[in-house]
């Protein structure tokens, strides 16, 4: 178990002993495509607070950068990027030559 506190303040418990966690690791707070891609669990966060879930989410952002985004659910800065290595993230500049990414990469960049 692991205790973390986010950008609020707040203290958390990973793994959750009395629900399930949704773990998300993204790049930097201005990421266009990690932007993108969160717009979509803002719009469904009251469906995934319904199912039980607590959405979790880990920037290697300093938290300064991260308390100026207005998410809906807890948000844990991550500068050093302890839990990147200690969860086995790693990154690569070949993940951005991947066909797969390029759709994410122009609607996240057009926004």
């Amino acid at each position: 178990m692991r205790e973390l506190e986010t950008v609020a303040g707040d203290r958390i418990t990973i793994p959750d002993p009395t629900s399930p966690i949704h773990l998300q690791f993204r790049r930097f707070a201005g990421c266009p495509i990690c932007n993108l891609h969160l717009r979509t669990f803002v719009q469904r966060h009251a469906e995934i607070q319904a199912a039980g879930i607590r959405e979790v989410v880990v920037f290697h952002s300093p938290k300064e950068e991260l308390r100026d985004y207005d998410l809906p659910f807890d948000v844990i800065a991550d500068p050093t990027k302890q839990l990147y290595r200690e969860y086995g993230i790693e990154t690569s500049p070949r993940a951005l030559l991947d066909p797969r990414a390029w759709g994410a990469i122009i609607r996240g960049v057009l926004r």
